[in-house]
């Protein structure tokens, strides 16, 4: 069964201590009925649009009670079980639509620094970075961009990669990474074509040596 929420609208301002939300309910892809909770600490409320809505709900309310307990997002309490309904399932569809909002927003900010310079952090939760007076696009494009580069990774950004920090750059040349010093566990997956630098080979190079033996 497949259960989602539309046309969500979440306040952070009305959520003390639930989260304020209201949503159109979706069961099987069809309109089935609404969502709410006044964020007040009450518990998430649904209600069917119409007849139809009122017999998806039903089997949609059936389902989640067949599913297993969940475990409960209380540290002091781990080892406690909550079983599962409709309006936990729609809980925690609310929060994974407001994780996926956060991780977006933090993208965003991500791929805005790293234009401007060397980024480091953990991947979706926290960044940190060095800032080049050039753009990186024109840092690279110089004859000792690279240089430059990978004398900073080496030097600044290699020393704090530890506790699960990565460099989160995507716009530099793995080469350049490589050379650097740092391991694949050390850096997020360039998405920039690859390069020829110094020792170190591009894919299409290593590939094409592949073919010829």
């Amino acid at each position: 069964m497949k259960i989602e929420l539309k046309e969500i609208h979440h306040s952070a301002q009305l959520s003390d201590p639930t989260h304020a939300f209201t949503a159109n309910l979706y069961i099987n892809g069809t309109h089935a009925g609404y969502a709410k909770n006044n964020g007040h600490g009450g518990a998430t409320y649904y209600q069917a649009k119409d007849e139809k809505g009122k017999v998806l709900i039903k089997e949609a309310e059936k389902y989640c009670a067949e599913l297993p307990p969940r475990n409960t997002e209380d540290k002091l309490q781990d080892d406690l079980l909550w079983d599962m309904d409709l309006a936990q399932y729609i809980d925690d569809l609310l929060h994974l639509y407001l994780e996926k909002k956060e991780i977006d927003r933090f993208n965003t900010k991500l791929n805005k620094r790293m234009l401007d310079g060397l980024v480091l952090g953990i991947p979706d939760q926290s960044f940190r970075g060095f800032i080049y007076p050039l753009p990186m696009v024109q840092l690279l494009a110089h004859p000792k961009g690279p240089e430059i580069v990978l004398k900073d990774l080496s030097e600044k950004v290699l020393p704090l990669l530890t506790d699960g920090n990565k460099l989160l750059n995507t716009n530099i040349p793995e080469s350049i990474i490589k050379a650097a010093g740092l391991d694949e566990q050390q850096y997020v997956k360039p998405l920039v074509r690859n390069i020829r630098y110094g020792m170190i080979p591009y894919k299409e190079e290593e590939s094409n040596r592949n073919r010829s033996r």
